[in-house]
């Protein structure tokens, strides 16, 4: 059944590889390959390439960047569909952007500290897509995706309904939306923005925060960010690691990091299955010594 989706492709036009690799699909660096890899060039041929996924009855994985994403070792039977042409950044009216799913975050931070605007430089070193980053309320800074968005358009898969969702629908959290709690593909994202400065300040502020993520996270290794999500009552899971003596606890080319312990980091090698066994250790010891089970903030594609 699945044979038909190659044909379709070609007929509409849409790019896409057979057997691709994943490992460069994702910031972690590790993973086999899928079945097909999807690369639409515009709104259209995105929606048009899920139906006719949807139509062949294959499995499917909507990626942006892929910066908090474990792709599985060997080859995994669906598509994937990669949204990062789709990248257009619009000034519709005074503090008003409307930006394509697959827009990266430290672009869109650049371009708009550039106009003047600080409520984005946040997001300088946040190294996803608009799309996945409302999915997941990206933040960083005491920001958060959440604080600018004034209205989101996204097809709701089961229904085939594409439909305008105003911030006070989309149940932000942390690290959380309405988004991840059923099926959509998220298209495009109005941002309203209202923090102003001249060029050079909203500039230099956005540098800063650049240079204090250098200071502070492992960016010398391939990792998803942070590796757990924050409990509820705000632990600082980095500081509760390290005093847990977590810092370089390693599973194959997997290894906590050595600069800061909220994040798992690729050493070299490292296969998925590496990273959740390391995973699950870090979840055990701190079980096992707190009383509680951190949850990954890693979103892992098998379970998608």
């Amino acid at each position: 059944m699945t044979g038909g989706l190659a044909g379709i492709l070609k007929a509409k036009d849409i790019p896409f590889v057979e057997h691709a690799e994943t490992a460069s699909l994702s910031t972690f660096r590790i993973g086999g390959s899928c079945r097909y890899l999807i690369t639409p060039r515009c709104e259209g041929e995105l929606i048009a390439a899920l139906d006719a996924i949807l139509g062949a009855g294959l499995s499917y994985l909507i990626v942006g960047r892929g910066s908090n994403l474990l792709f599985d070792d060997g080859e995994m039977p669906l598509a994937v569909l990669r949204t990062t042409q789709i990248d257009a950044v619009r000034r519709v009216g005074e503090g008003l952007f409307s930006v394509d799913c697959g827009a990266s975050l430290p672009r869109l931070s650049r371009l708009t500290c550039r106009q003047g605007y600080l409520d984005l430089a946040f997001a300088a070193g946040i190294p996803g897509t608009v799309g996945g980053g409302v999915l997941m309320n990206a933040g960083a800074h005491g920001g958060s995706l959440s604080d600018v968005v004034k209205s989101v358009k996204a097809l709701h898969i089961a229904s085939g309904k594409i439909t305008t969702l105003f911030n006070e629908q989309l149940a932000f959290s942390y690290r959380n939306s309405a988004f991840q709690h059923d099926k959509w593909l998220i298209l495009r994202a109005e941002l309203s923005l209202s923090s102003h400065a001249t060029a050079v300040d909203a500039e230099a502020l956005r540098r800063k925060l650049l240079a204090h993520r250098a200071a502070t996270q492992p960016l010398d290794f391939p990792s998803a960010g942070s590796a757990f999500r924050r409990p509820a009552d705000g632990t600082p899971l980095g500081k509760l690691f390290e005093e847990l003596g977590l810092k370089g606890l390693r599973v194959g080319g997997a290894a906590v990091s050595r600069k800061h312990a909220g994040f798992i980091v690729n050493e070299g090698g490292a296969t998925a299955r590496d990273v959740r066994a390391l995973v699950a250790k870090i979840q055990d010891i701190t079980e096992a010594k707190c009383g509680f089970r951190p949850q990954p903030e890693i979103r892992f594609a098998s379970e998608r």
